[in-house]
């Protein structure tokens, strides 16, 4: 099988299209979804293994009959976002941004693969743009399969308006853990200081960034707060507990739901479908 619902919860309330949010985040196997209402209630999550690699038309049509198969309409929708973890990325301001310098913004930081596209998406919120490298066929699949879909890296989601707010009230060190990458947004007196991935082999190199960012950030205060989401476990968060004074998990925007099998749902593993 091609495509397969692992994991669903769902409920049975129906909510006009144009009152419902469809976000997307891509995964090593395949992609994980949610429907969330306009006042942030949470309908549906999905966990779905789905293979990418196949032609570009066949995969487009596979998206396609994929949420048709589901009885999930893609058309009509409030808002729909894919989110694409990406390794290569730059910040630019309102100001000084040229969107035929795309490539060339990213060759300043990082060497993408030539294969891979750059794309960009808008920042209102801190009056930037984002560049970024992800994978051409999957994202024009994607764009084909549900037109009118906003197409993100996860920097452009986690640095949000919610931390924003909190970090006015004390630094915020947020972190999100994947294979091999842990994901930076720094945040103070409601402003984004910092936004970057970092490769690492195990948690203790992550770890090790995130107390140089801290330092070199000048956010070493009794108050600062580490924010913790993605692949974290009790292991990860007891260790973290020795070196930050404040320790949580980042659970996104506040969510209500109907189902009660959405009571004990880690919604902190889940970042960029519910930031």
């Amino acid at each position: 099988m091609s495509n397969q619902v692992t994991t669903i919860i769902t409920t049975d309330k129906a909510v006009a299209n144009n009152e419902t949010r469809l976000s997307i985040c891509l995964r090593s196997n395949g992609f994980s979804f949610s429907l969330t209402t306009l006042q942030h209630e949470l309908l549906t999550y999905a966990d779905v293994q789905f293979r990418f690699d196949r032609p570009f038309g066949e995969l487009a049509q596979a998206l396609k009959d994929f949420f048709a198969q589901n009885n999930i309409s893609t058309f009509g929708l409030r808002q729909v976002r894919l989110v694409v973890p990406s390794q290569h990325c730059v910040w630019i301001p309102e100001h000084l941004y040229d969107p035929v310098r795309d490539r060339q913004y990213l060759r300043m930081v990082a060497n993408p693969d030539l294969g891979a596209g750059v794309y960009h998406i808008q920042v209102p919120l801190l009056k930037s743009y984002i560049v970024y490298s992800a994978p051409t066929t999957v994202v024009t699949a994607f764009k084909l399969a549900i037109p009118g879909i906003d197409v993100h890296c996860q920097h452009s989601v986690l640095a949000n308006d919610v931390l924003l707010q909190r970090s006015l009230q004390h630094p915020i060190l947020l972190m999100n853990l994947r294979p091999g990458v842990g994901d930076f947004e720094a945040f103070y007196n409601g402003h984004l200081m910092l936004s970057n991935s970092f490769e690492a082999k195990s948690i203790n190199e992550i770890l090790y960034h995130g107390i140089d960012i801290m330092k070199q950030l000048h956010i070493e205060t009794p108050d600062m707060e580490m924010a913790m989401c993605g692949m974290v476990n009790r292991d990860t968060f007891a260790l973290f507990q020795h070196y930050f004074p404040n320790v949580t998990l980042h659970t996104g925007r506040p969510i209500t739901f109907t189902n009660p099998a959405f009571q004990t749902f880690p919604t902190y593993q889940h970042p960029f479908l519910f930031s």
